[in-house]
């Protein structure tokens, strides 16, 4: 297959926001295109860094007499999607950081109060949309993921609050962490 320029491709968020989260069972989408469901609520800004997706491949080689690789063995392929939310301020993300049952909001759905526990983090669905350059779009499911890892949250007045976020997904019943589907923008 010839090279073909325009297979190179740069991504930026998907109107109304890159990433979203639902309850654990929500409806999954299927496509890039059909609209989310009603339970997805938006994360909002997220920094300039965008949305960082890490595979990493557990293998174990064995060698033989001499020191010659002969096999390798493999045992799992772990992904993380890292990102920093800078709409510090959504009730949506303080949820998502600190458990829904920890965040406290007003009648306008502000954030009220936090409590920061050794509470876990629950399972959920997660959602990543991408426009991407070729004028395709990009949407990235997550069936059941958590957050596993929430990086320094600097107080300055150089830059927007908001710590770095790992998300981890887990396997679903067909053994899949990821869904990643694309369609022409419309």
């Amino acid at each position: 297959m010839a090279q073909t320029a325009k297979n190179a491709v740069y991504s930026k968020p998907k109107a109304g926001g890159a990433v979203w989260s639902a309850p654990a069972g929500s409806t999954l989408p299927t496509d890039a295109t059909t609209a989310l469901d009603g339970a997805f609520e938006a994360w909002g800004y997220v920094s300039e860094d965008g949305i960082a997706e890490n595979g990493s491949i557990n293998s174990t080689t064995i060698k033989a007499y001499g020191g010659a690789t002969i096999i390798t063995i493999e045992g799992g392929n772990d992904i993380t999607y890292v990102f920093t939310p800078i709409e510090y301020g959504n009730a949506t993300v303080q949820k998502e950081l600190y458990g829904s049952s920890n965040v406290e909001t007003d009648t306008d759905g502000s954030v009220k109060s936090v409590k920061l526990t050794d509470e876990a983090h629950e399972q959920r669905v997660f959602v990543f949309e991408h426009v991407l350059s070729n004028g395709r779009i990009e949407r990235t499911v997550l069936p059941s993921a958590q957050v596993t890892s929430i990086g320094t949250n600097t107080y300055s007045s150089g830059a927007a609050l908001g710590p770095e976020v790992t998300v981890t997904p887990c396997p679903d019943a067909a053994g899949v962490k990821a869904y990643k589907y694309q369609a022409k923008a419309v």
